[in-house]
């Protein structure tokens, strides 16, 4: 009997595992074809996608609102209160969000001062988008799709849909946090160097077990604004 069950939930877990790489894939490969179908036209065809600010408004906009109307089906939710419920969005305490700004910052500035001391380049990515990022239009849009759209998205993604899914699952809070991680830098792969790309990983596990310990997606979203802030405003201010 105890075998049964246990091929049992293995298989359930397995199927959930696949099932939520299934809407990862979706919403980080299928969603983004709408915006840069736009993209093209909007570029009169051209199969070469700059990477200004206008354009990364756009993709990232026109994806993170072609999420929504999924959220419900991903959450297996009822209703718009299961859906908050499931992505785990509450009031934030202020104790608790101090601590995350402070935190974030801290672990920004080590991080940036490891680069440093290892001579780490900045990404060929950051210094395109640097050098066409000269208007304070460009530098406003930018500001919106990299440090408020970008993180929304991502940790609703990962942090919100990923995490509920595979927590309630035999893989518990470390495959909620190691599994989402892993396609996390995966997708991240405009960084060339070794050293960023381990640092995504570890940022984005952090941002997993900022999410488990918390309960709340908020101090996710929250933390990920500031890194991206950070990162941001070194580049273009």
């Amino acid at each position: 009997m105890d075998d049964a069950i246990k091929q049992q939930v293995n298989q359930s877990t397995g199927e959930y595992l696949l099932f939520t790489l299934y809407w990862l894939a979706f919403f980080l490969l299928v969603l983004p074809i709408p915006s840069n179908v736009i993209l093209f036209l909007l570029d009169g065809g051209s199969l070469v996608f700059k990477t200004n600010a206008i354009y990364l408004f756009i993709s990232t906009f026109i994806t993170a609102v072609l999420t929504l109307p999924f959220l419900k089906s991903t959450l297996e939710a009822q209703n718009k209160s299961d859906v908050i419920g499931h992505l785990a969005i509450k009031k934030m305490a202020l104790f608790p969000l101090i601590i995350t700004v402070l935190l974030t910052a801290a672990y920004v500035l080590l991080e940036q001062g490891f680069f440093s001391f290892m001579e780490v380049a900045v990404p060929g990515f950051m210094l395109e988008i640097k050098a066409q990022t000269n208007s304070l239009l460009d530098k406003i849009l930018l500001l919106f799709a990299v440090v408020f759209i970008g993180p929304i998205y991502e940790e609703v993604v990962f942090r919100g849909v990923a995490f509920y899914r595979l927590k309630k699952t035999a893989l518990g809070a470390i495959g909620a946090i190691i599994i989402p991680s892993i396609v996390f830098t995966l997708i991240h792969g405009q960084y060339d160097q070794v050293e960023i790309f381990i640092s995504v990983f570890v940022f984005s596990c952090l941002m997993g077990l900022l999410r488990h310990l918390s309960g709340n997606l908020w101090y996710c979203i929250i933390a990920h604004m500031i890194c991206n802030l950070l990162v941001l405003g070194d580049i273009i201010f």
